[in-house]
């Protein structure tokens, strides 16, 4: 048994570098343009947000720190497996039917976001760790992960109220205090990235009714995982792969009381593609 499980790690650590070394000759946006010159400065002492494009809060760094010890273009390749590995790990952990992951697979905001070496899987998969730790990750990309914030916010206040609140939220709040202390430029491409960025794809406030409904969703099944649907829907800035947070959290197996989820990702994933062709997003 424990060569069989050895075998089938050496075939998936096989497979993972043969998708970095792919995905190292693919086209990309963030990689390049944003998070390895934000590296790179970082190594070099200098202050992260000398890199305009940076909008994100330093602890950032640590995540992208391991990938900058590799030539540059097998860095962005490791960059797109990693993203792979976490988004099959998300829909393992969620017990996601195999068609129905495969559909969100091929959809074109999830293969825009893996082309653009984006941060959001990784921000996504913050909510399925310990709330406290969870936020770092989830306020990575506030835009995609204020919903599952209130859900704690909530949460936290029905089981201990200020007591649990403040063991929730105390570590990020300060963290992101000092944040806006010592980079106050953070704050200010925040408030204005969304009319600057012209990659903003945001249908603030038409889905504010539908980000609701995800919210109250969340909060009645105790869910947070479906409260990720909640940022791209009400947030005036969003990217149009950010979109795929929505199909994430319709990958949950809570989702199954509605609808089947295969059927669900197939139609999302056909209707995203319409979407796209038509408009030429």
């Amino acid at each position: 048994m424990k060569i069989l499980h050895r075998h089938w790690i050496l075939v998936g650590l096989a497979i993972f570098l043969g998708v970095a070394v792919f995905a190292s000759q693919l086209p990309n946006a963030d990689w390049d343009g944003t998070y390895r010159p934000v590296v790179e400065s970082v190594l070099q002492g200098q202050n992260p947000y000398t890199v305009r494009t940076f909008a994100n809060p330093p602890w950032t760094v640590l995540l992208l720190l391991p990938f900058a010890f590799f030539h540059p273009e097998f860095a962005r390749g490791l960059f797109f497996a990693a993203s792979v590995a976490v988004f099959f790990w998300i829909a393992w952990k969620v017990k996601a039917p195999p068609l129905a992951a495969i559909a969100l697979f091929l959809s074109p905001t999830f293969i825009g976001g893996l082309l653009a070496n984006n941060l959001d899987i990784f921000v996504l998969a913050g909510v399925l760790l310990p709330p406290a730790w969870g936020l770092f990750v989830l306020f990575i990309k506030p835009q995609l992960g204020f919903g599952a914030a209130i859900y704690y916010l909530v949460d936290a206040w029905k089981t201990d109220r200020w007591r649990r609140v403040f063991a929730t939220f105390a570590p990020v709040t300060l963290g992101l205090a000092l944040t806006f202390v010592l980079f106050p430029v953070l704050a200010e491409r925040l408030f204005f990235m969304p009319s600057v960025n012209p990659w903003n794809r945001s249908i603030f406030p038409y889905g504010v009714p539908l980000g609701l409904l995800f919210l109250w969703l969340a909060i009645r099944n105790r869910n947070p995982f479906l409260a990720l649907a909640v940022g791209p829907l009400i947030s005036p800035y969003t990217t149009l792969y950010s979109y795929a947070a929505v199909q994430i959290a319709l990958l949950h197996e809570d989702v199954e009381q509605w609808i089947r989820r295969d059927v669900l990702q197939i139609l999302l994933t056909v209707f995203l593609w319409a979407v796209t062709l038509i408009f030429r997003l």
